[in-house]
């Protein structure tokens, strides 16, 4: 099997006959959550999501991104519920676009345009969620946008520092983030799959200039990432995230597919193996809020389809349990941290079903 078939079948497709299956224990858990979304969140009149049960405006765009990906990952499963609020939800999020921008991106906030205060990474979220529903549909109007997107973000790179992309256009907080670094480098993977030649090799390229910065800058020597780096003083924070390590496995793990080279892979699992630090040992979850460590829970999956590394699975399972049993307890006020409980769980349920045929 060539290498980028292989990426195609495991990084875009989980499991491209879920929607065949009857729903096992995950995928019910899944159309609980979403049931309740849907009937507390969703504003029929604009097509958006309020922010939260209180909060009744529509959300921001990070929100907005996970709340995306959650229903690309629920219309794999049951197409013809969650696939017309898909289309729907994507028409809408125009309204965030700023197309009056030299180099068009979303705002967090739905805007007339030319505002200025994007943000790379919840543009490169969208690019992510964008390419997956592309891959779902073959809809060109995803890639399109995704491609746009995926311009915007790297825009935000310049030599400063090193390298890197900026968090914010405007550049405030003054930082350059994993978080917005290491899914940039995952969305040139992804978009690199459905690209011809010449520029699928530019997009690789991206990825290892990607990849090579926020480890050179931003890798801890236990093999997890810290936040980000100020670029005027050049001080690191170190806080570690569980979605930092999550896009770094990813963008490894994506380098060692397109090349066949060991060692991408190996980093991954050195960093899937460090992540057991980010382990709450009161409940043997992640201990960030879900809205960050749904994405760890989607790399340990990923991760796990390309090896067979048991821990992983296990690891995944120990969050998806705790994480539903918390909100059985008490479902959380917000959008964002149901969209994340629902897309963790949409891709726990693709566990449950036969894995795709992949053939050259």
């Amino acid at each position: 099997m060539k290498p980028a078939t292989l990426l195609l079948a495991v990084l875009l497709t989980p499991c491209a006959h879920a929607a065949e299956a009857e729903p096992g224990v995950y995928g019910r858990q899944a159309r609980e959550v979403m049931a309740h979304i849907q009937e507390t969140f969703w504003k029929e009149g604009p097509g958006l999501y309020a922010e939260s049960e209180t909060k009744r405006h529509p959300d921001f765009m990070w929100p907005n991104g996970v709340m995306f990906s959650a229903l690309v990952a629920a219309a794999r499963h049951e197409p013809e519920t969650y696939r017309p609020v898909m289309e729907r939800f994507f028409t809408s999020l125009d309204a965030y676009w700023d197309a009056k921008a030299k180099v068009p991106g979303y705002e967090p906030s739905p805007v007339s345009g030319g505002t200025g205060d994007k943000y790379y990474d919840d543009n490169a979220w969208m690019v992510l969620t964008f390419l997956e529903a592309y891959d779902l549909t073959k809809e060109e109007r995803y890639r399109t946008r995704a491609e746009q997107a995926l311009r915007f973000v790297l825009s935000g790179w310049d030599d400063r520092a090193g390298g890197g992309i900026w968090w914010h256009e405007a550049h405030k907080d003054g930082s350059k983030n994993t978080c917005v670094n290491a899914p940039a480098a995952v969305g040139c993977l992804r978009l690199a799959s459905v690209s011809k030649a010449p520029v699928a090799r530019q997009l690789r390229e991206r990825t290892q200039r990607l990849v090579a910065w926020t480890t050179g800058a931003l890798q801890a020597d236990d093999g997890l990432f810290y936040d980000r780096v100020i670029v005027a003083t050049g001080a690191v924070k170190k806080g570690k995230m569980t979605y930092n390590a999550a896009l770094m496995i990813r963008a490894q793990l994506g380098l060692h597919q397109f090349s066949g080279e060991p060692e991408p892979l190996d980093e991954a699992r050195r960093i899937a193996r460090a992540a057991d630090a980010l382990l709450n040992p009161a409940t043997g979850a992640y201990r960030d809020p879900i809205k960050w460590s749904h994405l760890l829970v989607e790399a340990d999956l990923e991760l796990y389809r390309a090896t067979h590394d048991a821990f992983l699975l296990e690891r995944a399972r120990k969050n998806a349990a705790v994480f539903y049993e918390q909100w059985k307890a008490r479902r959380p006020a917000d959008m964002m941290a149901n969209a994340s409980l629902a897309r963790l769980l949409w891709l726990m349920a693709d566990t449950e079903s036969a894995p795709p045929q992949v053939t050259d």
